[in-house]
């Protein structure tokens, strides 16, 4: 009678170590890591312990599930043997019922749901599971070394590391938002960053008949009288027709000329000359290195098809830009 005690006391105390494996694995798993880089920073040693077990992530997770199905096999061996020796033959089926309820209830799915998401739960078990992970470091190897010459056998290919794919990052911010965690804004934002390299600028540029230009002759004073009907401040100035655009004139360049019957030409800058098929991303470095807002859009025959301005390609990340100038039309560049 008493080593069925002790048996039972044995079975309590690996569920337990079973529930501890659980909640420590979805803790780990569900952790915020940028959350605990910064606490390493801050030089907790906790954090410390637990940013270098992210570093290779695969390696706790197999240990914990190593050591978490030992302890339930166990469980279940002595579960089993005192089932036998107390009912006869149908005590291996009283022992299995028994041992997947106390498994699902207590060793899995109550765990689980304490771990997950659990920061200050994460912390207090690092420890524990460096020790762990240090323990079964050889039969993690094994295992690993033998899943691999499997999933080669079978065509796949291995992951040396976890990967977060912007879909799993995408299905992270829906969820934030569903739980109000993160706004609808913040979501369409991070969208805006991942198809920001994907969208082409005759996407998102501004058609020649929205367009206000100027021809090279035009005086200071219908730039500035431009300038004031429209609310634009750059202009591109063409000489013959739209398909021989010459520069563009900014509306401040007029304020320190005297003479307002002078053509704009006088004061006139070069316009950055873009092709269609280029992506936004590649024009806003262009942009930027060149230091200029606004580009023309032409085909590759060069067709003038219409202008992209540094707004039309900072609102694909943030979207619509709206200021006091605007109506309901497009908007290229404003003062």
């Amino acid at each position: 009678m008493f080593w069925i005690i002790i048996s039972i006391v044995v079975i309590i105390c690996l569920i337990l170590l079973s529930a501890f494996f659980s909640s420590a694995e979805m803790a780990f798993i569900s952790i915020n890591r940028a959350v605990v880089k910064e606490k390493a920073r801050d030089g907790e040693k906790h954090a410390i312990i637990l940013d270098r077990l992210l570093q290779k992530p695969e390696n706790v997770v197999s240990a914990i599930v190593i050591g978490n199905n030992l302890v339930n096999i166990l469980a279940s061996i002595i579960a089993g043997t005192i089932a036998t020796i107390s009912f006869g033959n149908i005590g291996i089926g009283i022992a299995t019922v028994v041992m997947i309820l106390l498994v699902i209830i207590f060793g899995e799915s109550t765990p689980k749901s304490f771990g997950i998401r659990n920061m200050r739960f994460a912390l207090r078990v690092a420890r524990p599971l460096a020790f762990i992970t240090k323990v079964f470091h050889p039969v993690v190897l094994l295992l690993t070394s033998i899943s691999n010459v499997l999933i080669r056998l079978i065509g796949g290919k291995n992951r040396s590391r976890s990967i977060i794919t912007e879909r799993e990052i995408m299905a992270m911010m829906r969820l934030g938002e569903a739980e109000g965690t993160i706004e609808r804004d913040e979501r369409e934002m991070v969208k805006g960053v991942f198809k920001f390299d994907e969208t082409h600028v005759s996407e998102v540029y501004t058609p020649n008949d929205k367009v206000v230009f100027l021809q090279e002759n035009d005086t200071i004073a219908d730039l500035i009288q431009k300038s004031i009907q429209t609310g634009f401040s750059r202009f591109p100035v063409w000489r013959n027709n739209l398909d021989d655009i010459i520069g563009m004139v900014h509306v401040k360049d007029s304020f320190t000329v005297t003479e307002k019957s002078m053509p704009v030409k006088s004061i006139m800058r070069p316009i950055l000359k873009i092709d269609s098929s280029m992506k936004v991303d590649d024009v806003l470095r262009i942009m930027k290195a060149q230091k200029t807002h606004l580009a023309l859009l032409q085909t590759a025959e060069g067709k003038t098809r219409g202008l992209v301005s540094m707004e039309d390609v900072i609102e694909e990340i943030f979207g619509e830009i709206a200021d006091e100038h605007d109506t309901g039309s497009v908007s290229l560049e404003k003062k």
